[in-house]
């Protein structure tokens, strides 16, 4: 679960707990026992400003789970979008492979099984019923995609200096390793025949 979700979840436990309806009569009744009726009404209003703040809580808890469980839903506009872009841009790759002649009838005809698939996937109905379900696509698709991307960029940084002379030093390192295994008889047959 997420961690965010699991904070807000003890704290409407913590909150429901406190004001019980058993909790609040008993606390009522003990301040109307009380023989001072100034300390009872002090009682009294400390419980019914404690109710107050307990609400306050309550709301922003409860407008917490709306804004998470907002921000993981895929409104209809969303699902328009997504439909109206992704699948040309399917069809577009799947047309250009067809016409360059790369591919086969056979595959052609996967391609379009896919593409099917696909479309009946992000249809508005579709989406929604798996919303429905519990099913967020903006984690389950999103988080991967932006992962994905975030490694892509990482693998195409230039190399820093001194991870340059790092690797060099390695490459050095095993130009002599091979050059020492290349004089032991042994050990360069050995290398030969496992390669082999």
């Amino acid at each position: 679960m997420d961690p965010y979700i699991q904070n807000l979840v003890i704290q409407l436990a913590e909150t429901a707990a406190r004001n019980t309806a058993s909790n609040i009569l008993d606390r009522i009744a003990a301040a109307r026992a009380r023989k001072k009726q100034e300390e009872s009404i002090a009682e009294l209003e400390d419980i019914i400003y404690e109710l107050i703040d307990d609400k306050a809580e309550l709301s922003r808890i409860a407008q917490a789970f709306e804004e998470t469980l907002v921000a993981q839903r895929v409104s209809e506009t969303e699902i328009g979008y997504i439909t109206e872009t992704v699948v040309p841009l399917i069809e577009q790759f799947i047309s250009s492979s067809a016409e360059d002649g790369t591919v086969e009838e056979e595959e052609k005809a996967q391609q379009q099984q896919i593409l099917d698939l696909v479309k009946t996937l992000l249809s508005v109905e579709t989406i929604t019923v798996l919303q429905l379900l519990g099913f967020n696509f903006k984690q389950a698709i999103g988080e991967p995609l932006t992962d994905l991307l975030a490694q892509v960029i990482r693998a195409r940084k230039p190399i820093a200096p001194e991870d340059h002379v790092e690797l060099n030093k390695l490459q050095l390192r095993r130009e002599i390793v091979m050059a020492e295994t290349a004089r032991d008889v042994d050990a360069w047959s050995r290398l030969t025949r496992e390669e082999g």
